[in-house]
């Protein structure tokens, strides 16, 4: 026979079941923003003017895209994003709480475009405070070589580093105390931002991935200033310098990564174990 506390028992372990399930999951990444340039240049245009990006399609200039039949290319002046919004959506100057996020951009390096020594470009993407304005810039700083000194001395290659600082007057691709690398292959690359909290305090891994998806380089920078109290969304992505004739650019996109799913869950899940257990006494 079946008796109210057989079926109360039941109901704990299907319950402390969900919850030790829970436990093992992780929350995925929520996209907030993602172009892949098939239809438009979308949010391409925050700063207008000279600084709007162009959607052409593939086989343009020789670049085949990234994705699908179309991509993007960077004014000279440097196009730049709101990646759908400052602050994750909420607009310019709105306060905001941090939150872990990445924002992902494939730029097309060409090293045998035919490109003169020391052609440079920026790419940045940028945090806000929790007012909701500038922050700090974090940026990959890379430029084109064929010389014979810094990292791949002698090749073709493009050469980038990261820091917070824009080429030329402030900082430089090959700067040794940045831990430059060389790439000497053509093709597409993935260049991300990953925003998170450290112990209390800002830090961001610049990530750079080929095409098949495996990491090439990582750095990671943080500044004890930017205490995770006084840091809020996202601000721009932006070619903050650029020098290439045909920088070309796809599948821009930014993630935000909410807390895990197991908390909420786990937390129900002892809830309703308080509430089992209520039940059975």
């Amino acid at each position: 026979m079946t008796t109210a506390s057989t079926i109360s028992a039941a109901r704990v372990t299907t319950v402390l079941a969900i919850g030790l399930m829970a436990i093992s999951m992780s929350g995925e990444a929520a996209t907030l923003y993602a172009n892949g340039f098939e239809t438009n240049i979308s949010d391409w245009d925050a700063f207008g003017g000279a600084y709007v990006a162009t959607r052409v399609a593939s086989g343009t200039n020789g670049v085949t895209s990234a994705s699908g039949s179309f991509h993007a290319e960077s004014s000279t002046s440097g196009s730049a994003s709101r990646w759908g919004g400052y602050n994750f959506g909420a607009g310019d100057a709105v306060p905001t709480a941090f939150q872990e996020y990445t924002t992902s951009i494939d730029i097309y390096l060409d090293v045998g475009a035919g490109l003169a020594n020391d052609t440079r470009f920026d790419f940045s993407s940028a945090i806000n405070n929790n007012s909701g304005t500038h922050q700090r810039d974090f940026i990959f700083n890379a430029g084109f070589y064929d010389d014979a000194s810094g990292p791949g001395s002698g090749l073709n290659r493009f050469v980038i580093s990261a820091s917070n600082n824009s080429q030329p007057g402030s900082a430089y691709a090959k700067n040794p105390d940045k831990s430059p690398i060389a790439i000497t292959l053509t093709g597409w690359y993935t260049f991300e931002h990953h925003f998170y909290d450290n112990g209390g305090v800002l830090a961001v891994d610049m990530n750079i991935y080929d095409a098949a998806n495996v990491l090439i380089n990582t750095w990671t920078l943080s500044n004890a200033a930017d205490l995770i109290a006084g840091i809020g969304g996202n601000r721009y992505g932006w070619f903050d310098y650029n020098k290439l004739p045909t920088l070309a650019f796809d599948n821009a996109s930014l993630n935000v990564i909410p807390i895990p799913a197991a908390v909420w869950l786990f937390g129900s899940a002892l809830g309703m174990l308080g509430w089992a257990r209520r039940r059975i006494s």
